[in-house]
C-alpha cells in the first residue's frame, strides 16, 4: 500500500462509518459524507499519479 493510502485510509474509513450509521432519510448528510469520501480518494489518486512521473 503506497505511503498516502496509508495516510488517508483512517480518515476514509472514519467517514464510512459515520455515513453507515445515519438513517437513509438523511440524504444531504450522506451526501455530504459521500462528497467527503469522493474528494480523499481523488487526492490518493492524484498523489499516485504526480509520484508515478518522479
Amino acid at each position: 500500500m503506497s505511503p498516502v493510502r496509508e495516510h488517508y485510509n483512517p480518515a476514509i474509513q472514519s467517514l464510512l462509518r459515520e455515513h453507515d450509521r445515519l438513517p437513509h432519510d438523511q440524504v444531504a448528510e450522506r451526501k455530504s459524507f459521500q462528497r467527503q469520501i469522493l474528494f480523499l480518494m481523488n487526492a490518493i489518486k492524484t498523489e499516485e499519479f504526480e509520484a508515478s512521473f518522479s
